[in-house]
């Protein structure tokens, strides 16, 4: 489904909360994308809780990257290979070494920062090293 022209996989579940899948960007082009925390479809609303293996995979383009409150996991190399990535701020305070993907931040710049909920820091800061994030890389 393009519902802001970006593509999602409508998850299945159980009960009538609607979930969706972030799988690609609509633009590769574009340097700053801020995943949205929900999206309408044929005037149902769904919450992005997830974000597809490989959704962003090797996007030279991608500099900044902002992951909705929404968001319980993140699928393996999700942002791998993105070099210029070097803003990720991660709003969600959900995110597990279970929920986050193999290699899901491997070769993003050296330079990034990546902007974490405060009461998540220290668990975050060992999540991300263990998930391909690099040393120099600063999480605040």
């Amino acid at each position: 489904n393009k519902a802001d022209g970006s593509f999602y996989t409508i998850k299945k579940n159980a009960g009538k909360v609607h979930e969706v899948e972030y799988k690609a960007p609509k633009n590769k082009k574009q340097t700053k994308i801020a995943v949205p925390d929900s999206i309408k479809i044929n005037g149902a609303t769904y919450k992005v809780t997830s974000i597809a293996k490989s959704a962003f995979k090797n996007n030279k383009n991608l500099k900044t990257i902002i992951i909705p409150a929404t968001v319980r996991s993140i699928g393996k190399q999700a942002f791998a290979g993105c070099k210029n990535l070097k803003s990720i701020i991660i709003r969600t305070p959900y995110l597990t070494k279970k929920s986050v993907g193999a290699k899901a931040f491997k070769g993003i710049s050296s330079k990034a920062v990546i902007k974490v909920p405060k009461k998540q820091l220290k668990a975050y800061k060992k999540l991300l090293k263990t998930k391909g994030v690099a040393k120099d890389v600063k999480i605040k």
